[in-house]
């Protein structure tokens, strides 16, 4: 009966540093992946001024296409710079605000 208890607590200590191994193991795979998490962010954040900036840069583009073409593309032309007047218009009013 001496033996039982001493075997009890042994087998008990040993799960204790099993599950205490297991849980520095988890904590680091966890810290690795908050890491790759933050380097995804980043990634996507400047992926996404990317995105913006050549978005900017192709109304741009067509803008200034619509303003060299011919008389067909006049319609669109107008178009744009009419819609850009717009913008430039909104912009005013929330400055004034």
């Amino acid at each position: 009966m001496a033996d039982n208890p001493k075997r009890v607590l042994d087998t008990l200590r040993f799960h204790i540093q099993e599950l205490m191994n297991r849980f520095n193991v988890l904590k680091r795979e966890n810290e690795e992946l908050e890491k790759r998490i933050k380097e995804q962010e980043n990634t996507i954040e400047t992926l996404q001024k990317d995105l913006n900036e050549m978005n900017i840069k192709y109304e741009n583009l067509l803008t200034a296409k619509g303003l060299a073409l011919g008389e067909g593309d006049v319609k669109t032309a107008r178009s744009r710079i009419g819609k850009l007047v717009r913008e430039i218009d909104k912009c005013i009013s929330l400055l004034n605000e």
